[in-house]
């Protein structure tokens, strides 16, 4: 296997689903531009919290992983032609909305630059 850091958008909605031990897993799929005509396409699973942070996402929204990487290859449903992909085993993801929820929003201030502190509700006299 491969270790791969994978980023692409979603092709559609991801699917959660239950596996036999009680536990979550989603399978998904990206497309991920390699600076070729077309897109190559990669099928994942995660596990776990993992999956369901993937399983809120939507079709066309970002989506980067990392995990264990292996080639794919099937027969195209409408043209029977062989289509080459890669399948990846997710370990840990990364999406705008986990960025969004961890990072502090700047506050403006007088001088027009974003005021980066943060606030902080403790009882410590400085």
């Amino acid at each position: 296997m491969i270790d791969a850091l994978i980023s692409g958008k979603l092709i559609k909605d991801p699917s959660l689903r239950i596996g036999q031990s009680g536990k979550p897993f989603a399978q998904f799929m990206i497309s991920v531009h390699i600076g070729e005509d077309e897109p190559i396409v990669v099928s994942g699973i995660a596990f776990a919290e993992v999956a369901e942070r993937i399983a809120l996402l939507k079709k066309g929204d970002p989506l980067s992983v990392v995990g264990s990487l292996k080639p794919t290859e099937w027969a195209d449903k409408n043209t029977n032609e062989t289509r080459h992909g890669l399948s990846v085993i997710v370990n840990g993801s990364l999406s705008p909305y986990d960025i969004k929820k961890r990072k502090p929003k700047p506050t403006p201030t007088s001088k027009g630059k974003p005021n980066l502190e943060l606030d902080f509700d403790d009882e410590i006299a400085f």
